[in-house]
């Protein structure tokens, strides 16, 4: 995507009637200008746009490439920089999901443009666009944006978006091919201004009728006129439909050129975009840049993409008939020509032009050597779906037997979260006895990667043992080569991606302290120098010691993931979701809500880039738990209830204990405790967290019995795992000794539990046990840990200022109960 000027040619044509429409459509949200090429879609604009030098135009010029979301994301927010840079800041927020366009940056979007003057976007030729994802996104930008903000888009073909919402209730204008149709008098001025001589008005009248006043065609037809003895006799003669019509001028204006200037003009068709650097490379002309200027002044149909003519294009319908040309006349010309235009990208640094050069060209070979050594410039952009489509446009019969390639499509579709497609080629990898044995080795060690995407944690756990042992083995053999895959499977760094994912399956499992090994071996491995690698590790285990209650360690290590990501330019990676997640719960477990929903804002956009299941799971949780700091515990309890459902999977054992535990949580302070515990019980779940709402339940319900046993039964604090789990028993212990009256136990497990809670910024796990909390801390001397405990009853009023719900809105249906006893089993319904 290109950011244009829309700059209208010396020749162009005063359309009035079509501007006032344009004026009249700014009070609604979109115009849509629909027709083929050649009708003068891109021309109206521009001369709309030069009348309105009050109004500010963002104008980007989409092509191909913008079919990825996340290269059509970017280009969107680097026009925007043209008149806010602030839109830059954006960046953080695009993700590939196959969509980089999501909600909350489409929301923020619509939030910065109300700021700004009175603006107008204008997208031509999204035609290219045919991402489903994208497109809705695009229409629900259009429905984002505020009243100071007009869309324009312009293509070729009807979208496949709905726009009857826009025609009924939001307003649109529709400008069409039967539209922008030059009526005589329009068609007169053309033919005059090109051919530089009048023509009679049934001259005109004739050409108008048998172009159907196409306004290419017109001036095609003017620019034959113009060296034609006989123009009438040459508009009598001349019939055909609008393609035949193209063909036939064509030739008569390329005829009228001399030898090498034809050449010159078969030869430039191969470029999409024409700069005069560019230009010299692919051509040797020397004067590159007075040639392009000289080819527009003559109405060589040649587009100017700037307002300083240093980039231009071709109109599109004669490029394709120039390069028609090129083929027909001398079939061995396009393909070196590519070649030096692909050269020259590579050494600019354009690598994508650069593939997609040498995809026309046909030169397979060099498209897999940049793929496999440079594709990684591509990827660490967050653009793996661009470098999936080139592998897959290249010939299944040259792809046939590359191993190394199809492993890189497979981490590529992973990547991008195409999990089973992902699989399903490490799978046949695995099985095919051509494939080597470091290349086996590198498909486990891919399906390892998939650990955020699998809904079984175990399986990858086990993939990962399996994947150790191989590297084991390989690194005792000499001889055993492993692919190159961008530089990223030598035995040390599958080493890493191995220890590193399989770390976090061990997490998703439930194995804290497997998983803290795992993660820890995988960080201080040689593998983790790469920057994706190292900061995923980083922001890994800061998840999980956010997770067990260990905040500061937890903080030190996201934001040192951060800082490397921030370092080599990766900030918007998909990588960095763990470590925003991490900020999250530290956030929260401090009783800082505001904090947390920035920092889970940012990791859900990460997350959802490239549709990571499992951490989705994990940002649900969050989410809940946000919700209920917040004091909106109706929206956290549906936030629950409905997760399955939206999720379209079952949680992981971590995610399903945390949201069970949760929903206690919720009835019980929502003052149904009783119910709390009977689900709690009917249950089964063993889980900390569970087991410490059951307890805590009991005790609030008055069944203090039933919380002893269940407290009897729990290891000594010393052996418990984490500083919260050690935290809430002791809070427990110090509520039950409450409820027997015994005052000194009450005060001993209380400032155990504050000290604690104090060393790690624990906050929210005391205001959540609700007023009885505030009533025991005021047991304790005045200067015992003061500032904390006026931290703890401060965050306390805050919450609970608004008076508690009276149990919920409705009753749990025997449904919802139902759901809420799968969730801590895993189990399912069938």
């Amino acid at each position: 995507m290109t950011l244009t000027g829309g700059v209208p040619p010396a020749h162009a044509v005063d359309r009035p009637a079509l501007r006032h429409r344009l004026d009249e459509a700014l009070n609604q949200p979109l115009t849509l200008i629909v027709a083929p090429a050649g009708a003068g879609k891109s021309l109206l604009v521009a001369q709309w746009a030069a009348s309105h030098a009050e109004l500010h135009f963002v104008w980007l010029q989409v092509d191909a490439l913008d079919d990825d979301p996340v290269h059509f994301a970017q280009g969107l927010l680097g026009g925007l920089t043209s008149i806010g840079p602030e839109f830059g800041d954006l960046g953080s927020l695009v993700a590939l999901h196959g969509g980089g366009l999501g909600a909350p940056l489409l929301e923020e979007l619509s939030a910065q443009m109300a700021d700004l003057p009175e603006v107008v976007i204008v997208l031509d030729d999204v035609h290219h666009l045919s991402n489903a994802i994208l497109l809705s996104d695009l229409g629900r930008l259009v429905e984002l944006v505020p009243r100071n903000v007009h869309v324009v888009l312009l293509t070729r073909t009807d979208l496949p978006i709905s726009w009857s919402r826009h025609r009924v209730r939001l307003g649109m204008t529709e400008i069409r091919q039967a539209d922008l149709a030059l009526d005589a008098i329009e068609a007169a001025e053309l033919l005059e201004h090109i051919a530089g001589k009048a023509m009679s008005a049934e001259s005109v009248t004739a050409l108008v009728t048998r172009t159907e006043g196409w306004a290419v065609g017109l001036q095609l037809a003017a620019m034959t006129i113009r060296a034609h003895a006989d123009p009438d006799g040459f508009i009598i003669e001349f019939s055909g439909s609008d393609r035949l019509i193209a063909d036939y001028l064509s030739d008569e204006v390329l005829a009228a050129q001399s030898k090498d200037r034809r050449t010159f003009l078969l030869h430039l068709s191969v470029l999409d975009e024409l700069s005069a650097d560019l230009v010299s490379h692919v051509t040797g002309e020397v004067n590159a840049q007075l040639v392009l200027e000289e080819l527009e002044d003559q109405s060589m149909f040649l587009v100017p993409l700037d307002t300083h003519r240093s980039r231009y294009r071709f109109h599109h319908l004669f490029q394709d008939l120039l390069r028609y040309r090129l083929r027909a006349e001398d079939p061995s010309a396009e393909e070196p020509l590519l070649q030096l235009a692909a050269a020259w990208c590579l050494e600019h640094g354009e690598v994508g032009r650069a593939v997609e050069f040498l995809l026309r060209a046909r030169d397979w070979e060099c498209v897999i050597e940049i793929i496999l050594s440079r594709g990684s410039e591509v990827f660490e952009r967050g653009h793996m779906a661009t470098v999936a489509r080139w592998i897959e446009d290249v010939p299944e019969s040259v792809r046939a037997g590359r191993h190394d390639l199809s492993l890189l499509l497979a981490f590529l579709k992973g990547a991008d979260g195409q999990a089973a497609a992902s699989e399903d080629i490490c799978s046949k990898i695995l099985t095919d006895p051509t494939a080597s044995e470091g290349e086996r080795c590198c498909a486990m060690a891919f399906l390892v990667l998939l650990a955020q995407w699998r809904s079984r944690p175990e399986t990858t756990v086990d993939f990962a043992v399996r994947a150790l042992r191989a590297l084991d083995k390989i690194e005792d053999i000499d001889r055993v080569k492993i692919p190159a895959v961008m530089g990223l499977t030598d035995a040390h760094s599958l080493r890493a991606t191995v220890l590193i994912s399989g770390g976090r399956a061990q997490f998703l499992a439930g194995n804290m302290e497997e998983a803290r090994e795992w993660l820890e071996l995988g960080l201080a491995s040689t593998g983790a120098s790469y920057s994706i690698w190292k900061v995923s590790a980083l922001g890994s285990l800061a998840l999980l010691e956010a997770w067990s209650g260990y905040t500061r360690r937890a903080e030190t290590l996201a934001d040192e993931a951060l800082a490397v990501a921030l370092e080599v330019g990766t900030l918007a990676h998909p990588s960095t979701a763990d470590a925003y997640l991490a900020l999250t719960f530290v956030a929260l477990g401090r009783g800082q809500p505001n904090k947390a929903a920035l920092s889970l804002h940012e990791g859900t956009v990460r997350v959802h880039a490239n549709k990571r299941l499992q951490l989705m799971w994990v940002c649900r949780v969050a989410q809940a738990l946000l919700q209920a700091a917040e004091g909106m515990a109706e929206q956290a309890t549906q936030t629950i209830l409905s997760s399955a459902v939206d999720m379209g999977s079952q949680p992981p054992t971590v995610v399903a204990d945390r949201l069970f535990a949760l929903r206690c949580q919720l009835l019980r302070l929502g003052g149904l405790p009783e119910r709390a515990v009977r689900i709690a019980r009917e249950s089964g779940s063993e889980s900390h967290y569970v087991t410490y709402e059951l307890a805590l339940d009991a005790l609030v319900s008055g069944q203090l019995e039933l919380s002893r046993k269940v407290v009897d039964a729990l290891p000594p604090v010393a052996d418990v795992a984490g500083p919260l789990a050690q935290i809430e028993q002791l809070i427990l212990a110090a509520l039950l000794a409450d409820g027997y009256d015994h005052g000194s136990y009450v005060d001993m497990y209380l400032r155990d539990a504050l000290d604690l809670g104090e060393r790690h910024s624990h906050v929210e796990v005391f205001v959540n046990v609700g007023s009885t909390m505030v009533r025991l801390l005021s047991r304790l001397a005045a200067d015992e840990h003061q500032e904390f405990r006026q931290a703890i009853v401060k965050r306390s009023k805050n919450l609970f200022s608004v008076p508690p719900q009276e149990g919920l809105p409705d009753p749990l249906t025997d449904r919802e109960l139902e759901i809420l006893s799968l969730l801590p089993s895993r189990l399912t319904n069938i």
